[in-house]
């Protein structure tokens, strides 16, 4: 186990784009902690009508500011503390709550199972946007009803992963032997199950955290989300847009920006997994290893018949 997830970690860091999107994941990551220390101005300060909209570059002011006066780079960093946890935390919640229901339901594949399932396609029978919008709409306007919004609506597309892998592996030997030598029902799903689903929900886990950003930030700009004066980059793209056509589109599109970057950064990390965490190209990698030993060891015999 040790030797394949050194292999998968190998495998992940040698994918340029997937280290990229760590990077930036880690950057976000930082500026969200320590946006106090990082960030210039408070980013709800409201200045006087000579500092509103200033252009990118002012001095004192590297990304301009708003109609409001505030500073955008200010506001950008507050703003990846929301964003993050928008996207984490419905994920992980979700996650954790797919996992239970997505190995009961492959497991017990008889009522349990299509119960479960059947459920789950009912969600299926709306698009995913449409129903965090009227979960929104029905919980109404704030962060925590928009992370409840997305747990509800990421839940069926984990379960369906892992009910399918569940379904898969539990076709094979290891899961019949288990049975055989009398292992529990608990213990085999989440001892012996378990570990070979998490690789590919965990790489699809984070292209969904990617995805929820857009979706969150999409909320907060028709005013389902967070709330002003709390720095949000859907929100502030939402204000931005009001000044677009007067000649600041910078004040929109710079959040706008910040948004693709982040879920792109996600995308990128979750492509980087996957392909990590692949079989084939773990193979690829025993391979390349192998033969790089050989090489190795064919170099040292020459030099020593050499020296000979």
């Amino acid at each position: 186990m040790a030797e394949k997830w050194k292999l998968s970690c190998k495998a992940f860091f040698s994918d340029k784009m997937a280290a990229i999107g760590a990077v930036i994941i880690l950057l976000a990551v930082f500026l969200a902690i320590f946006a106090n220390f990082v960030a210039p101005y408070d980013p709800n300060t409201v200045a006087e009508g000579s500092t509103r909209l200033l252009p990118p570059g002012t001095d004192g002011h590297i990304l301009g500011t708003d109609q409001q006066g505030r500073d955008i780079l200010s506001r950008i960093i507050f703003g990846t503390q929301t964003s993050l946890i928008s996207a984490v935390v419905p994920v992980i919640i979700a996650a954790v709550v797919s996992i239970a229901l997505g190995i009961i339901a492959g497991y017990y594949q008889g009522f349990i199972g299509s119960l479960i399932m059947r459920l789950m396609d009912i969600f299926f029978a709306f698009p995913a946007v449409l129903l965090a919008i009227a979960i929104a709409a029905i919980l109404g306007p704030g962060l925590l009803n928009v992370i409840i919004a997305m747990i509800i609506v990421r839940i069926p597309y984990m379960t369906r992963v892992v009910y399918t892998d569940v379904l898969q592996e539990s076709q094979k030997e290891y899961v019949e032997a288990a049975k055989a030598f009398g292992i529990g029902d608990l213990e085999t799903m989440f001892k012996q199950i378990l570990p070979n689903v998490l690789p590919s929900l965990i790489a699809y886990a984070t292209t969904l955290a990617g995805v929820t950003i857009v979706t969150v930030a999409g909320l907060s700009f028709i005013g389902l989300g967070v709330q002003p004066p709390t720095a949000d980059w859907g929100r502030m793209a939402s204000d931005g847009s009001k000044v677009l056509m007067q000649g600041y589109p910078y004040v929109t599109f710079i959040p706008g920006i910040a948004i693709l970057i982040l879920s792109f950064a996600f995308s990128m990390i979750g492509d980087g997994l996957r392909n990590a965490l692949d079989p084939y190209e773990q193979s690829k990698m025993k391979a390349k290893k192998k033969l790089k030993a050989e090489k190795t060891a064919g170099v040292s015999l020459g030099q020593t018949a050499k020296e000979g």
